[in-house]
């Protein structure tokens, strides 16, 4: 793997959020990757600019994002402003594009985890570009984010994984997060993990 350096997402150009949301659909299975690139591109283009979002990306010497951990305080102010942002035309098109992703947002929807204590914050979203994997930079861009959290003077991380997501589980476990509960979201069953500081 090239060199690289990790970033704050904050300081991202629009081209390397816009090469984030890419390498997210092709690397995340998840509702937003479902929704389409265009609602992916959107997220990641508020998400920059929000204050309750803490982000690194790491990126190679050329520019490009190799891979990257996003989270929030508050994921569903997140979710809000992407709702608003999209319209919900594009709401609508995105899903008679993707009918079956109706059922998917209602059951999502009803099976919501429990909302953050005021001290807590959500890890959201940590990917790795395909050709990155297996080389610790996914451990690096998780320590780079809870190193984040903590001179932000955040308690705890939690967080949702896929139950059979053997990988990330032994990194989230590595890193010293313990599961708290099960839960189904739509299609996915999921663990709640927690790291306390």
């Amino acid at each position: 793997m090239e060199s690289y350096r990790i970033v704050p997402l904050s300081h991202l150009s629009a081209k390397q959020v816009m090469s984030i949301a890419q390498i997210h659909v092709l690397v995340i299975d998840s509702l937003l990757s479902e929704l389409g690139l265009l609602v992916v591109q959107r997220y990641y283009q508020i998400a920059s600019v929000d204050t309750s979002v803490i982000g690194c990306c790491a990126i190679s010497q050329s520019g490009f994002p190799l891979g990257w951990a996003i989270g929030s305080s508050a994921p569903s102010q997140l979710n809000e402003r992407l709702r608003a942002a999209l319209g919900w035309r594009s709401l609508l098109r995105a899903l008679i594009a993707r009918p079956r992703l109706i059922w998917q947002i209602f059951i999502s929807s009803r099976s919501a985890s429990a909302p953050l204590k005021p001290d807590a914050l959500e890890l959201t979203y940590i990917g790795v570009d395909v050709p990155s994997r297996k080389q610790g930079l996914g451990r690096e861009l998780l320590n780079a984010f809870l190193a984040q959290a903590q001179a932000r003077d955040f308690q705890s991380v939690a967080l949702s994984v896929e139950a059979d997501n053997v990988g990330a589980l032994a990194l989230y476990a590595q890193a010293g997060f313990q599961v708290i509960n099960s839960f189904r979201e739509g299609r996915y069953n999921r663990l709640r993990m927690e790291l306390k500081f």
